[in-house]
């Protein structure tokens, strides 16, 4: 198996870039061309966005993942302000249909095109009201603050959490609102969720949870925030924070399987020849799961990224064959939140039991373990990394829970 001449990368965020750095690593030579829809930024650490760059300590320069002299490096054909809109498949080359009207062709195209921001079920072109999802998003947010009386944050999610810690910091009146009981209820469960609750109270964010969105009010711009009990908050700065969707809206028509993300066995390939995904588009076949997974963490890109990069240089593309490398990595994330730090490995379930070997919710030193029918699932810590690298191995092992040494 040859490695292909000719690798074209649609994404030049986190994904695309660092597959492009991998392949230079493993010492592919061929022709690289990675296409970029945003054009002023790229390639970027979204990570600090809802929080550096929002609060002001960081300048949109800092965040850039890689040095113009970096990018120069790699020897990269690398096109930003230009969307891709189709992709067909040929046993001759896959060809990109581009949104300026042309096209390319290449032997391998990677798809890297990670997420778009999850719109509401109601109406939302009111002035004052963003998403938070590009650079620009959150310097527009970032501009609006300092003048913003009472920020409203729609869900309480890693993006949620993370924006409302930002505004109190810089000392907005802020409200999150979310159906959910706890804030991160899916990521984390109602235990360390309540974390979450009690270090947001603490520090003056009122939450309006377990209560739906109807809508909101305004003339032109906003003015509140109308919840499903018919109460209105007012706002005049919403941010929306409903999670992300994939961008694969312009892969219709190309005959790849898209089921929440591109389908990709653990090798990231597609149901296509010399079509491969990773990032937040692509949700990947997971051993420990036993069905395909997406992951819009940050460790698991740099991940998928190393494993692509390998089996394109080894030749192995081709879903039918033989993949040279495959991820089989333990899930992990982080979020900073009021000056902490929780860090979180496997992939746990709200239903899970959770105990708290130290510590107590709100406070900085908790560290808890899940499980379910006896064996261990997740292991989360605040501020407190070296009881989380004690617990990954069990983690990893899904070993039998509760182990009379940790709990006692």
């Amino acid at each position: 198996m040859a490695p292909p001449e000719h690798v074209l990368v649609v994404g030049a965020s986190l994904g695309g870039m660092s597959l492009a750095q991998e392949l230079r690593r493993l010492g592919y030579d061929g022709r690289v061309t990675v296409i970029g829809a945003e054009k002023s930024h790229a390639h970027y650490d979204r990570t600090q966005l809802s929080k550096d760059l929002l609060t002001g300590r960081a300048a949109p320069d800092s965040l850039y993942l890689m040095s113009e002299e970096e990018v120069a490096g790699l020897a990269i054909d690398l096109r930003t302000g230009l969307r891709a809109t189709a992709l067909r498949v040929d046993r001759d080359g896959n060809t990109v249909t581009l949104d300026d009207g042309s096209s390319l062709t290449a032997d391998v195209v990677a798809i890297a095109t990670g997420s778009c921001a999850r719109r509401p079920p109601f109406p939302a072109d009111l002035r004052g009201v963003h998403v938070l999802r590009t650079m620009e998003d959150a310097l527009a947010i970032r501009a609006e603050l300092p003048v913003a009386a009472k920020v409203v944050v729609l869900g309480a999610g890693f993006i949620g959490c993370e924006v409302a810690a930002s505004a109190r910091a810089l000392g907005r009146s802020v409200t999150i609102v979310d159906v959910q009981p706890a804030p991160m209820f899916t990521a984390l469960g109602p235990v360390v969720g309540n974390h979450f609750a009690r270090l947001h109270t603490a520090r003056g964010t009122v939450l309006e949870l377990g209560t739906g969105v109807a809508g909101l009010v305004g003339d032109g711009h906003v003015t509140g925030v109308r919840l499903a009990d018919g109460r209105v908050l007012d706002a005049d700065l919403v941010v929306i924070g409903f999670g992300g969707v994939p961008e694969t809206q312009w892969l219709v028509g190309a005959g790849i399987d898209v089921d929440n993300g591109v389908v990709c066995d653990d090798g990231g390939r597609t149901s296509a020849p010399g079509v491969l995904a990773l990032g937040d588009a692509a949700r990947w076949y997971s051993l420990r799961h036993a069905r395909p997974v997406r992951s819009e963490h940050w460790n698991h890109v740099n991940l998928q990224a190393t494993v692509v990069a390998e089996n394109i240089v080894a030749g192995a593309v081709a879903a039918e064959g033989s993949a040279v490398s495959r991820l089989d990595a333990l899930p992990s994330f982080w979020t900073d939140q009021f000056g902490t730090r929780m860090q979180m490995v496997g992939t746990p379930h709200p239903d899970d039991q959770v105990d708290i070997l130290a510590g107590q919710p709100g406070q900085s030193g908790l560290v808890a373990v899940y499980s379910r029918d006896g064996r261990v699932t997740a292991a989360a810590a605040v501020d407190a990394p070296r009881a989380l690298v004690r617990h990954q191995a069990l983690v990893a092992d899904g070993a039998p829970w509760p182990q009379e040494d940790l709990t006692h």
